[in-house]
């Protein structure tokens, strides 16, 4: 048996699409529907208060430059395969 979630509950009543409630059973197992759900519900909740944190953000700071993001990852990626000592896909072949 899974051990019992923290804080309490309360029962409510969600309508959920017959589709879309026979996949959660699918998928939960013996985890169960309510756990599934109370799981899917917190992860939503985090994202949107990331969300909101980078919102408050880039009203402070300006937007980030997806320009520059991108830069700095492939040169992280470039370091990774260098100390990896991968050979880069472009170059395999």
């Amino acid at each position: 048996m899974d051990a019992p979630r923290p804080g309490k509950t309360r029962v409510t009543n969600v309508s959920l699409r017959t589709e879309t409630l026979e996949a959660i059973r699918a998928r939960a197992g013996k985890q169960g529907v309510s756990s599934y759900i109370e799981e899917a519900a917190q992860r939503q909740l985090q994202r949107e208060a990331v969300d909101e944190y980078i919102a408050a953000a880039e009203a402070e700071h300006s937007p980030v430059d997806q320009a520059e993001v991108a830069v700095r990852a492939e040169r992280i990626r470039a370091h990774h395969t260098a100390l990896r000592g991968d050979v880069p896909a472009a170059d395999a072949a």
